[in-house]
């Protein structure tokens, strides 16, 4: 397979996308209800665009990918390529999953690299597991994140997009293929202080609602060569390409109904280890009750550091915090070591699912702008929607979509 055959044609359409996409129904700012763009047509006020870009959306989470309660069994092998973190070639592998329903699954990654080379095991709705790592590691987070999630449930994300929140729809059309494009409008005002890209990607849908293409400012994914399976369309073929490189390409080479599907197909090993509960988006924050601010290092070159850093944690059934750090990529050992220091003395309320605390995964997002600490329960933008509660019941549609599904 050649890797980077294909670069220059997807970058490409990347800047097409997100330099020159206009409005569906109109350029500039629509007029309000009732006036006109000055065509024949009236220009649809910014509320009903709004709606029809969720309707867009919706549509588009019912028909594609394979994430949901309403599916019968399957089984599917993938082909990947991906280049790690600090490695410059990509590497190859397989990916081999046996999906009985949505909170019963085992994946096997294949790979001569030993930390692409491992399984994970989901048993119930909260209860995880993953192989023993060999002496390099499992690297199951960028694999989910690179590989899994893109071909099982690349419409993931859509769990953050309220129903009140304000979106577009744009029109691009390249190659003779119209895509309507959705995107949260200004969606640093729902992200608190975590990166946007993060949370609320754009999404391309071609005139079938079939899955195309989704983008960040960082990265883009592409959906190719399409399969109908189940009710759904699946893409055989999907591309990963961040700041402007191609970093991992996924083929499916096998995906079929699971004939004599058996709890024995997603038993773990013997040797096997729990992982925490994994929050998906849509599902409620863990609440924090006590934060200690980091004594943050200057940088070797004598500046302050500044942005926005990423600590995973582990919150444990009663609250108390232990970071991960050997997962927390900052390129400071000095400035990751203060970080983990001061949120290792950090608590929370017990997380809850289905009225019982486990123990669960998450990501500090540890802001430093030369301003002083304050501890999120003392800012004034509000952490936790009002609708939501700290119980996270299983039935609710991002808890059915538990890594990658």
């Amino acid at each position: 397979m050649s890797f980077f055959s294909f670069q220059r044609i997807r970058i490409s359409l990347f800047a097409l996308l997100v330099c020159s996409t206009p409005s569906i129904f109109a350029q500039g700012t629509p007029p309000q209800d009732g006036q006109s763009s000055g065509g024949s047509h009236p220009v649809l006020a910014t509320a009903k665009i709004s709606e029809l870009a969720h309707q867009v959306m919706r549509a588009g989470v019912e028909l594609n990918a394979l994430a949901g309660d309403n599916l019968k069994p399957w089984h599917m092998k993938v082909d990947f390529q991906v280049i790690p973190p600090g490695a410059k070639k990509p590497v190859g592998g397989t990916m081999e999953e046996w999906h009985l329903s949505a909170s019963q699954w085992a994946r096997t990654f294949k790979s001569s690299e030993q930390r692409l080379t491992g399984s994970e095991w989901s048993v119930a709705e909260t209860e995880q597991y993953q192989s023993k790592p060999s002496k390099v590691g499992f690297d199951h987070r960028l694999l989910t994140l690179r590989v899994a999630r893109p071909v099982i449930d690349p419409l993931y994300q859509t769990g953050n997009i309220k129903p009140d929140y304000e979106m577009d729809v744009k029109r691009v059309t390249t190659a003779g293929l119209t895509l309507n494009c959705v995107s949260v409008i200004d969606p640093q005002r729902y992200a608190d202080q975590a990166n946007p890209d993060w949370l609320f990607p754009t999404m391309c849908f071609d005139n079938e609602y079939h899955l195309r293409l989704t983008a960040v400012s960082d990265t883009t994914v592409q959906f190719e060569d399409l399969q109908p399976f189940e009710g759904r369309t699946v893409a055989r073929d999907m591309k990963v390409i961040f700041n402007g490189a191609l970093t991992a390409e996924m083929k499916v080479a096998v995906l079929e109904p699971l004939a004599n599907a058996s709890a024995d197909l997603v038993k773990p090993a013997k040797d096997a280890i729990p992982e925490p509960y994994t929050i998906e988006p849509g599902q409620p924050k863990p609440v924090s009750v006590y934060e200690v601010a980091a004594s943050i290092p200057l940088r070797p070159d004598g500046f302050p550091f500044r942005g926005s850093f990423p600590v995973p944690i582990i919150i444990h059934k009663d609250g108390t915090v232990k970071a991960r750090s050997e997962e927390a990529f900052i390129w400071s050992q000095d400035l990751k070591d203060a970080l983990v220091r001061a949120i290792d003395k950090w608590k929370f309320k017990p997380y809850l699912v289905d009225g019982q605390p486990v123990e669960v995964g998450w990501t500090v997002v540890y802001v430093i702008d030369g301003k002083p600490f304050v501890p999120s329960y003392e800012r004034t933008e509000p952490q936790v929607a009002p609708a939501q509660q700290e119980s996270a019941p299983g039935s609710s549609p991002a808890a059915r979509r538990r890594r990658g599904h």
